[in-house]
């Protein structure tokens, strides 16, 4: 198929451009033209910001694409994009997010069928692109809905998100803070992952007009995350349990892997016939020695914070030990 892929050079879309280069489709990538290409891939670009694709109307049609992928759609004015310019492709590919559903989901895993409550405005405003795709493309329009990605050029969370000072700080052997000391269920997936089942939707009736959970196999403690970031390096884990109470009080929109975020992706196997091949323990290692390869870890030294509060949550935990201690007796 000739494939029109808008972005297809960052971390994620990178692995996307990837694997439809592999699956031996002709693709062409829009995009700023200010990024290298992902190594060993050789592709046509059109240079052009996202804002002004309508601009290169004339150009694109000259492709005449039958598929297109659009990974960096955040606003429905730029979905408004996609049904304009494409309403003849075979499939209109939309990267979405699994923040759609909300933000503290509970403990089962989330299907599709859950109805949307976003509250940040990065899935408020992905859930309206999704309206607009599916609602103006109908049965070419597919959505994928990624969860935590995984994989080389991603960093690891932390307590504050994704963090560059993480990997160092439990390689020096810190104490990590982790929101009820690190209960909270996750659903990391692998990048490449993902661009499998996007290459499986591009010619696939069985993706026509859905919407497909992008997430990996397995469903974890943040703890068990942190473990492997742990046993990735050769060190043992400490942690510091950071009331979860205290810590939404304080911040309008918290880190979103501080709460349970637990997804299923059965439809995405059922349908596209693709089985995750990554499970958290190989798509953590890849992230972690990628960054310590690539000097993306940085001296946890340059971000005390975490020092402060470890020392206080430390403290608590000794006097609350001493406390129960009494009521024991």
């Amino acid at each position: 198929m000739r494939v029109l892929i808008i972005g297809g050079t960052g971390k994620f879309s990178g692995r996307i451009t990837e694997a439809v280069v592999a699956a031996g489709h002709q693709v062409t990538l829009y995009n700023r033209g200010k990024s290298p290409l992902p190594e060993g891939v050789q592709v046509p670009v059109i240079p052009g910001e996202r804002a002004d694709i309508r601009a290169h109307a004339a150009e694109i049609a000259a492709l005449a694409p039958e598929a297109v992928i659009d990974s960096i759609t955040y606003k429905p004015e730029q979905a408004e994009d996609l049904a304009a310019l494409f309403p003849r492709a075979r499939r209109v590919v939309l990267i979405s997010t699994v923040d759609v559903y909300g933000e503290d989901i509970g403990g089962a895993p989330v299907t599709e069928e859950r109805a949307p409550t976003p509250v940040s405005d990065y899935g408020i405003g992905k859930l309206a692109c999704e309206g607009v795709v599916l609602g103006k493309l109908g049965r070419s329009a597919t959505v994928f809905r990624p969860s935590h990605i995984m994989g080389r050029g991603f960093l690891t969370t932390s307590l504050w998100s994704r963090s560059p000072y993480f990997v160092d700080r439990v390689r020096q052997g810190k104490v990590i803070p982790a929101i009820d000391g690190g209960r909270n269920l996750m659903t990391p997936v692998y990048a490449g992952d993902i661009a499998q089942w996007i290459v499986r939707a591009l010619d696939n009736p069985a993706a026509d007009g859905q919407v497909f959970n992008a997430c990996g196999p397995q469903i974890i403690p943040q703890k068990r995350y942190y473990e492997i970031v742990a046993e990735v390096l050769g060190v043992p884990l400490k942690l510091a349990s950071v009331p979860s109470l205290v810590f939404k009080r304080h911040f309008a929109s918290p880190p979103q892997f501080n709460w349970h975020r637990p997804y299923s992706c059965q439809k995405a196997v059922s349908l596209l016939g693709y089985t995750p091949r990554f499970g958290p323990e190989l798509m953590i290692r890849e992230t972690v020695e990628y960054m310590l390869a690539h000097n993306l870890v940085r001296d946890c030294a340059e971000d005390p914070f975490d020092d402060r509060l470890v020392e206080l949550l430390l403290r608590h935990e000794a006097e609350l030990g001493a406390l129960f201690a009494e009521k024991a007796k």
